[in-house]
């Protein structure tokens, strides 16, 4: 263990107040109405000033989400908004955050110039961290959604349908998020049917009957009442394309919908071309619909038109033409292509795998359970780093080694309850974390007692230092953990060479023995 960044997953305290539970759910509310006529900006501006006065690092988070979602599509501003949101998720330690974060910027719309190999690092990353990530966190649906729009970005239909699931899972517990669910499952039937029309272009196939069921199926359980009213009539006209390509055997096809003037008009006239029986009535349907198609936004429905239309003709013509031919062959090869991006991409995901598990069982070994800050072990790993480094120079550095005690413990322990007095430790090992740099690392040394060991050999930068983390102790908002709540700590600290470092920690305790007889909430060395 090398720097002071390592932290448990989690953000903000376990035990919300009234208040920091109110900020957090108005954060996000935020979300549906990110990319509406709805949102407004001045709400999440209160909400991050609101935040970073108290230290709610789990509303700041959110609060970045909804700025990125608000301004995804500003190639000036997206990339700025999501470099932010991404450092202060990795900071937060909390894996569904960096997960949500990841998955956004792996979308077409976001990953922008980046290489594509990077942006699908990242999704694999994002999946294997949703795969270990607890159950109930509050944006584990958001997360599991972004990295389905990524999937689906990449015709990826199987992995995007994995995450839109595991979505639905959540949000279907979550009342704040129950009118989300609509547009999930809206999305989900709209997966499906992109799909079949993909599968179809290569020709009639018997596996068409199978997925023709899956996206009948989707469709069918789309949730009307909770979704806009003119997201029906699509969801309709969705039906009735599946029903064209796979009819269903056990009951009739639904009514054709009247499409006219909705942005799915392309689909009901590529629903009549396959069920139409005059091919050149069929193709009449077609011909209005090809010039009219968005190519950009429905690519497969678009090419399943012009192959249709290649059908079509030859039909008429009784022969299979060389367009029809040259439509089979492209539609092969681009399933091949697809193929072989999906192995690639489970090839990553083994890949992250691996590396996640060796994290974890690293991290679990250095790292306290509760505050999530080194343990001992984890202290001798940096040390022993820090004196190879000495043996490779031939000089042995100095540091400052300082020594963090909670005033009166056992009083809080006594007073609020054990509970209470975990999340105390939680919050102290957060302040610590919040003055560290990189080259420096925050201890859990056992109790309630901590260890910073400061790589700086300067007494007065280090007097400075641990005066900053008295104050901020001091001035923490502990009556929203319990009313009455107060806490402070006391800090003795000693300069010397690191590979002497039971010479120093002795030193350090015999100063924080007179910061505690000086009364404690202090500092000396």
């Amino acid at each position: 263990m090398s720097t002071g960044a390592a932290t448990a997953t989690r953000t903000g305290s376990r035990a919300r107040s009234a208040d920091h539970h109110a900020a957090f759910e108005l954060a996000r509310s935020q979300i549906r109405t990110s990319q509406t006529p709805e949102y407004d900006p001045d709400v999440v501006t209160r909400l991050q000033e609101t935040a970073t006065e108290h230290g709610w690092a789990d509303v700041l988070l959110v609060a970045d989400y909804v700025r990125l979602l608000a301004n995804e599509s500003d190639p000036d501003e997206a990339p700025a908004l999501h470099a932010a949101l991404l450092e202060r998720a990795r900071a937060s330690g909390d894996p569904v955050f960096e997960a949500l974060a990841l998955g956004q910027g792996a979308t077409a719309v976001m990953w922008g110039a980046r290489a594509r190999l990077d942006a699908d690092r990242d999704l694999a990353r994002a999946t294997v961290l949703l795969r270990d990530a607890a159950p109930g966190h509050k944006m584990l649906g958001s997360a599991h959604v972004e990295c389905a729009t990524a999937y689906l970005d990449r015709d990826m239909w199987d992995l995007a349908l994995e995450h839109t699931s595991a979505a639905a899972a959540q949000w279907e517990t979550d009342e704040h998020d129950v009118e989300r669910m609509g547009t999930l499952l809206y999305n989900r039937a709209e997966i499906n049917l992109r799909r079949l029309c993909v599968l179809r272009q290569a020709g009639p196939a018997p596996e068409l009957a199978e997925y023709g069921e899956r996206a009948r199926y989707a469709a069918q359980h789309v949730p009307v009442e909770r979704i806009p009213e003119s997201w029906r009539i699509d969801v309709h006209i969705f039906e009735n394309l599946v029903d064209a390509i796979a009819p269903p055997e056990a009951a009739a096809p639904r009514e054709m919908a009247d499409g006219a003037g909705t942005d799915f008009a392309t689909y009901v006239a590529l629903a009549r071309s396959f069920v139409e029986p005059d091919p050149g009535e069929a193709r009449r349907f077609l011909a209005e619909a090809i010039d009219a198609w968005d190519r950009v936004r429905h690519p497969e429905l678009f090419l399943l038109a012009l192959t249709r239309d290649a059908e079509l003709e030859s039909t008429q013509l009784g022969f299979e033409t060389a367009g029809l031919r040259v439509a089979r062959e492209l539609a092969l090869r681009r399933h091949e292509a697809r193929v072989a991006a999906v192995e690639a991409m489970a090839s990553l995901i083994r890949e992250e795998t691996m590396v996640s598990e060796h994290a974890r069982l690293r991290v679990e070994a250095e790292l306290d359970v509760l505050t999530g800050v080194a343990n001992r072990r984890g202290l001798a790993g940096h040390v022993a780093a820090l004196t190879d480094v000495v043996r490779g120079v031939g000089r042995d550095r100095e540091m400052a080694l300082v020594l963090v005690d909670v005033d009166h413990f056992k009083g809080v322990n006594d007073t609020y309850g054990h509970d209470v007095g975990d999340e105390v430790l939680v919050r102290v090992a957060g302040a610590l974390r919040a003055v560290v740099r990189d080259s420096d690392l925050v201890v859990r040394w056992g109790g309630d007692e901590f260890i910073l060991l400061l790589d700086t050999d300067n007494p007065a930068v280090a007097t400075k230092r641990c005066r900053a983390v008295v104050r901020g102790i001091r001035a923490e908002h502990w009556d929203d953990l319990a009313p009455g709540l107060a806490v402070t700590v006391s800090i003795g600290f000693a300069v010397g060479k690191v590979s002497a470092l039971d010479d120093l920690r002795e030193a350090a305790d015999r100063a924080l023995y007179r910061a505690k007889d000086g009364g404690r909430d202090g500092v000396a060395s």
